[in-house]
């Protein structure tokens, strides 16, 4: 395999012989009563038709770890049935269409590993039943991670995050975000995991999310938790990004260093 596959180098689907090829294409809008799109960990390319949008009464789409190029279809947001859509790892340059708050069914979102970049749309926040929302790894950028403004995800994490109350998993590093850790993240009482290192946010870890330690964010019952953060001094010597005082795993933000902090 290409060492650099991923990393800005060009592998073919057929040099790597992994899995079933093709292309989802205007065909798809064929398949008007797919319930269930499972096509992950295979050779896919090309694009996602906008035709995807037909298939009203899908309910999975898994199809990542591919080799998908396109951006994300607008008509995404038709598909209101849709819980469980996974794009992850592929090589998708897309910002996210604004209107996915009308797919308010979802509640495991995953676009980590991709080149995405723009804001989060406010709307993401009407999806009030996510249980796993992956944002992170937008940067594709050759070790170690660098993250500028040019790429990822920016602007700040909303105060509207306290509305998402089912949320298990919250993952938003590598992304160049700034601002602060909203308080609201508090209200997620069953939050387990959160990662937000390597991002620009600065200030202080909120106590509200401190005191998820003592629920489902690493407490003794749940060895499986984590709370990550750009604790660490930065570049090894500077004050850290945050400073935070409950945090699993803390972080330099320059050397990309992270340590458990327990």
């Amino acid at each position: 395999v290409n060492p650099s596959f991923r990393l800005g180098g060009v592998v073919l689907p057929r040099e790597l012989n992994t899995g079933l090829t093709g292309r989802l294409n205007e065909s798809i809008g064929k398949w008007r009563s797919m319930k269930g799109l499972y096509l992950f960990n295979n050779a896919f390319d090309g694009m996602i038709s906008s035709e995807i949008g037909s298939l009203r009464y899908l309910t999975f789409l898994r199809i990542n770890d591919n080799f998908i190029e396109s951006s994300v279809p607008s008509e995404i947001t038709k598909l209101r049935k849709l819980r469980d859509f996974r794009i992850n790892d592929n090589f998708i340059l897309s910002t996210l269409p604004d209107g996915l708050g009308d797919m308010n069914d979802i509640e495991f979102f995953d676009v980590s590993g991709n080149s995405m970049f723009g804001q989060i749309p406010d709307s993401l926040y009407n999806m009030t039943k996510l249980k796993m929302l992956r944002l992170d790894s937008t940067l594709m950028a050759e070790d170690p991670w660098i993250v500028t403004s040019e790429e990822g995800f920016t602007g700040s994490i909303s105060t509207r995050i306290g509305e998402l109350q089912d949320m298990r998993q919250l993952l938003l590093s590598y992304n160049p975000l700034t601002g602060s850790i909203p308080t609201e993240i508090g209200l997620l009482e069953g939050l387990e995991v959160m990662r937000i290192h390597m991002t620009n946010i600065m200030g202080t870890m909120p106590l509200e999310v401190c005191l998820l330690r003592d629920k489902k964010l690493n407490s003794e019952s749940n060895a499986n938790g984590v709370l990550y953060a750009d604790c660490r001094p930065n570049n090894r010597t500077e004050m850290p990004y945050v400073k935070c005082e409950c945090c699993t795993d803390c972080c330099d933000h320059s050397t990309a260093v992270c340590i458990a902090d327990d």
